[in-house]
């Protein structure tokens, strides 16, 4: 496995536990409010009991259901719901919901852009009516991913970009050595990666027998290398790869002349050298 792909699946893999770790940390934010919101019901209840809801909005409630064709949903605001609330935050956005519960009418309060409590079944006493209460919390996603703890998250994330930065800058090192650049004629090579890069750094597409001809050339210090430490390298079992060679050589110049300012010089049919243009 090259050390790139490698990086990428590392960098891949925080970013989804990133986005996992924040989205555990909504989910958990979300099942907080709606237990604050059940438990301020509760304790609301046991304030006010049977006069949770008053008469008064029981009777509208009926009238506007009679003029309505579709469902009613009536809110109440409650200073003692919100006093019970824990997190201050949903103080200002928190509100009594309820239903009459009948068979012209189930509970069927709209609240799918809500977070809801959990439904109090309520018999008021002074109409004989069934009430489903909730409290409830208008709040749009970002203000519950603002509530959440995404410490996780963040450092998760944090963590994927120091990642990439950090190897995007010691590959640069291990390319380039201690600042200078170890390259010939525009061209580079990577000993990690094992590829050898233009000056636009696009990789050459070569053929494992070209890679290691032109790899021969370039590692000896003077860029020459005798036919016959080539063939005896490259073909260690063929008696005579002069032929070979010469094939190899052809195909792989105007690969290197067409992306770099190198190209292969035969001498008098004994070396093969690696020169600029």
């Amino acid at each position: 496995m090259s050390s790139r792909i490698l990086s990428v699946g590392v960098f891949m893999a925080l970013m989804l536990s990133s986005l996992l770790a924040g989205h555990r940390g909504y989910c958990s934010a979300k099942e907080a409010i709606t237990n604050d919101l059940t438990q301020a019901l509760m304790r609301t209840w046991e304030e006010k009991r049977d006069n949770i809801v008053t008469q008064d909005s029981i009777r509208a409630y009926r009238q506007l259901r009679q003029a309505s064709d579709g469902p009613v949903w009536l809110a109440i605001a409650d200073r003692r719901l919100c006093r019970h609330l824990k997190n201050e935050k949903l103080r200002e956005k928190a509100f009594l919901s309820f239903d009459v519960v009948d068979a012209v009418c189930p509970d069927t309060q709209a609240t799918n852009e809500f977070i809801t409590s959990d439904t109090l079944i309520v018999n008021n006493q002074a109409t004989g009516a069934t009430l489903a209460v909730k409290s409830c919390a208008r709040l749009s996603v970002a203000a519950i991913f603002r509530m959440s703890d995404q410490r996780w998250s963040s450092l998760l994330a944090l963590s994927a970009l120091l990642w990439m930065i950090g190897f995007k800058y010691f590959a640069r090192r291990r390319l380039t050595g201690n600042g200078e650049p170890q390259s010939y004629g525009g061209l580079t090579y990577s000993e990690e990666e094992r590829c050898f890069y233009d000056a636009r750094r696009v990789p050459l597409h070569l053929t494992p027998m070209q890679h290691q001809l032109l790899l021969m050339l370039w590692e000896n210090p003077s860029h020459s290398v005798p036919k016959e430490e080539l063939c005896a390298a490259l073909w260690p079992k063929k008696e005579d790869a002069n032929d070979t060679l010469y094939t190899l050589v052809r195909r792989l110049k105007p690969i290197l002349e067409s992306c770099s300012g190198l190209q292969i010089v035969a001498h008098r049919g004994r070396n093969y050298s690696l020169e600029t243009k």
